[in-house]
């Protein structure tokens, strides 16, 4: 019987002593617990998600990324995407799905994963929830399209398409 770990992250393999990863900070497991994990997750990719919902629309490989970050936290999901019309005009179109009822989760999981991804963005959010410019810090009135200091643009006014 085999009493080394592994990384459920990269798969490297570690004597029994050893809890963390040197590569990525992961608590280590030990093979069966690594099989099971291996497990739940194919059986989370290959669910038949019914009355799905999607989550994201855009480039594949990040929706795989975001793909792999749901089924981590133990939410179904799946990409799927509509072949392009094959007239070189267009690319195929991806969509991130997962049912209806873990939306609220994947939402909040995915807005984590960005946050973990972009701190900056959480310390310019926090900023300006402080009424503080994000760019430069300077004390921005309520209600201002742009920092009076720096100049940034704060608010930003998207013009209705007209049909």
């Amino acid at each position: 019987m085999n009493l080394n770990k592994i990384c459920p992250e990269c798969e490297t393999e570690y004597l029994p002593h050893i809890e963390k990863c040197a590569d990525c900070g992961a608590v280590l497991l030990s093979y069966e617990e690594h099989r099971t994990a291996l497990e739940e997750k194919k059986r989370l990719r290959e669910k038949v998600i019914e009355n799905s919902v999607v989550v994201r629309e855009g480039d594949l490989k990040w929706l795989d990324e975001l793909c792999k970050v749901l089924l981590d936290a133990d939410i179904p999901s799946t990409v799927v995407s509509d072949p392009a019309c094959n007239k070189d005009c267009c690319t195929d179109k991806c969509r991130l799905i997962v049912p209806a009822e873990d939306l609220e989760r994947a939402q909040e999981r995915i807005e984590e994963y960005f946050m973990e991804m972009h701190p900056e963005v959480r310390a310019s959010n926090e900023l300006a929830s402080r009424g503080k410019c994000p760019a430069c810090g300077s004390p921005v009135g309520a209600g201002a399209d742009e920092c009076p200091d720096c100049g940034l643009t704060l608010v930003i006014i998207e013009e209705e398409d007209e049909e």
